[in-house]
């Protein structure tokens, strides 16, 4: 099992070279909010009949539009995400014709549509990395969670494919209440697989979906995220490794993806409106998937237009001075975006976050004398 990708030394310098032009090196593409399964967490996921009284879904040749203008100026990376893209129309055809373009294309799935159909094109041109999330160990748990009885047995099969065609992968783990037994088994099925696997216990309010949530989701009390983000940190590095972390005294979470990279700054810490952005399904473009600010729609103002909008709104984002002042910020590392859909603004303090960040060490202290403790009996 491996933790996490590093990423290149070329893509962390191209990033950088970027900042510095405010070049939209990076782009997400989320194609559409409707997904084959219905995990209780989840920030996007709606009916085909919400989705309509919203908005439309946007044209492959629309999507194409937009990549050839985002390619103009500057983007290089894409990620294409949902919902599940593989359920969107016409997504072989948009997805080739991506590829084509010359873009480093990235897929996010759960993995139940990949099958040997789909693996017939998809290796013809591989994709940089398909990122898949893994919600349990057994079809129970795919049940309980997100609604699929088939969706472990589904996965397995899925990854299976894609390891025998060489199609690189990582797994997401989001760990919730609902799957929260699972967890071991998860790592250890990525250990037996030989697959990245980047798990958080820590789930984002679903403002997006419904803008009543602040602060509110599916998801464990601060206290048991901050146990399982304990559990997520000793059964990824491995027992010996853990304890030395926990010994060290420099303990922190971390819940930020590989995808968001680091740019430090006392507003936004990651690339989001400086170097990278989200296109929302319905038609904005915004930072951050997760903040659900007034994006443009660059089908109406144009790209230019649009990202500059996207470049204000992380400009004008000033988090909290008691987290500035913070002793404790560099442990919590709250993003913007946690700050503001845990409190619906961007100068509250995130509590759910501090009660997170306030147990860790204490989670961590625990978890390590249950391992010691399976030591001795063993």
């Amino acid at each position: 099992m491996k933790q996490r990708l590093i990423e290149p030394r070329l893509t962390e310098f191209l990033h950088r070279k970027a900042s510095i032009t405010s070049t939209p090196i990076s782009g997400t593409f989320e194609l559409s909010p409707l997904c084959n399964m219905d995990c209780k967490m989840c920030y996007i996921k709606m009916s085909k009949e919400k989705q309509e009284s919203i908005a439309r879904l946007r044209t492959k040749d629309e999507w194409l539009e937009l990549a050839k203008d985002a390619k103009d100026r500057g983007m290089l990376f894409l990620l294409l995400t949902g919902g599940e893209p593989f359920l969107v129309k016409d997504f072989k055809e948009l997805y080739i014709e991506l590829h084509k373009m010359g873009f480093c294309l990235s897929i996010n799935s759960n993995g139940t549509m990949i099958n040997e159909d789909v693996i017939k094109w998809l290796k013809h041109y591989p994709p940089t990395r398909i990122n898949i999330t893994l919600y349990g160990a057994s079809d129970e748990t795919y049940a309980r969670l997100c609604d699929n009885p088939k969706g472990f047995t589904q996965v397995k099969a899925a990854l299976d494919l894609l390891k025998e065609n060489n199609i690189q992968v990582k797994l997401n783990c989001s760990v919730t209440p609902y799957n929260k037994d699972d967890l071991r088994k998860m790592m250890k099925f990525a250990q037996d697989n030989d697959l990245i696997i980047q798990a958080t216990s820590y789930m984002f309010p679903p403002l997006r979906k419904d803008s009543t949530q602040i602060g509110q989701n599916n998801r464990f009390s601060p206290n048991d995220a901050s146990l399982y983000g304990a559990y997520i940190s000793a059964y990824s590095n491995g027992f010996d490794n853990f304890k030395a972390y926990v010994e060290s005294g420099q303990i922190e979470l971390y819940d930020t993806d590989d995808d968001c990279g680091v740019i430090e700054g006392d507003s936004m810490r990651c690339r989001a409106g400086i170097t990278s952005f989200w296109m929302t399904w319905e038609g904005k473009m915004l930072p951050c998937g997760m903040i659900p600010d007034e994006g443009k729609d660059p089908w109406e103002v144009g790209f230019d237009s649009a990202w500059e909008n996207a470049k204000n709104i992380v400009k004008d984002i000033k988090l909290p001075v008691e987290c500035a002042g913070c002793g404790k910020k560099e442990r919590c590392k709250a993003c913007a975006a946690m700050v503001y859909t845990e409190t619906g603004s961007y100068d509250k303090v995130p509590q759910y976050r501090c009660e997170m960040t306030n147990f860790y060490q204490d989670a961590c202290q625990k978890v390590l004398c249950e391992l010691e403790d399976e030591m001795i009996q063993i």
